[in-house]
């Protein structure tokens, strides 16, 4: 298992290839020039990607190593760590948003790598159920355990197309907090729903007083201040 997955991101590697496949064309574009493009020679790019569709998920291949590696030394209750791990790989788009962004515009020009695309979703959902299925407490849950994995990788996916689809107009800082936070309260939502049928033993912790610190720089604007205090209050 990959420790540190993040050392090996292709990152601007990827992303030339791919804008070179946007405006030549998927199937018109042969290997030595997206080699050429990404800064090596073509023996490098098989070693390193194996072939064109693999180049283009390549992140995903160090994401999904990312979600193993956290889940398995993961010490929180197995539903969070399941959320946390796709608040995480939201956060590698996030932060790798000109692969992500190319990506998704080569995903309409060339409609048969979206297969590859729905490939690659069921194995982050297969992470997680097989997290789930190895630690929670009894092994008879077996539907529940596919369920919630699936409404867990439906959520992720819904905010980042949205995510996405707001970036490609124009990307800040503000539309990056804002779609996290909301998909921080959505995935909760979806694990409030889960955890009687998966811990049904489990007593609720009874809810308590709160104080509430946020701290803010000067002049944000309302909408910001109340979905700080939202993802603060979820």
């Amino acid at each position: 298992m990959v420790k540190n997955p993040a050392a090996q991101d292709p990152g601007p590697t990827v992303a030339a290839a791919i804008e070179l496949l946007i405006r030549q064309g998927y199937d018109s574009t042969p290997v030595e020039e997206l080699a050429d493009a990404a800064g090596i020679s073509r023996s490098t790019f098989f070693r390193k990607f194996g072939s064109k569709e693999d180049m283009v998920f390549a992140d995903h291949e160090r994401i999904l190593a990312r979600v193993e590696a956290d889940l398995g030394d993961s010490t929180v209750d197995p539903l969070t760590a399941v959320a946390e791990a796709a608040r995480m790989v939201f956060d590698q788009h996030v932060r790798n948003r000109e692969t992500s962004l190319l990506r998704n515009q080569l995903l309409h020009q060339v409609p048969a790598l979206r297969d590859r695309e729905l490939v690659t979703t069921h194995r982050y959902e297969r992470s997680f159920r097989r997290h789930l299925q190895s630690t929670l407490p009894e092994a008879d849950r077996e539907y529940a355990t596919v369920a919630f994995a699936a409404g867990v990788v439906a959520v992720h996916n819904r905010v980042l197309r949205h995510w996405l689809q707001d970036a490609e107009r124009g990307s800040d800082d503000r539309l990056d907090r804002t779609m996290a936070s909301r998909l921080g309260r959505e995935l909760r939502a979806v694990v409030n729903i889960f955890r009687p049928a998966l811990f049904p033993s489990a007593v609720p912790e009874p809810r308590r007083p709160a104080v509430l610190v946020t701290v803010l720089e000067p002049g944000v604007a309302t909408e910001e201040i109340l979905e700080a205090v939202r993802e603060a209050l979820a």
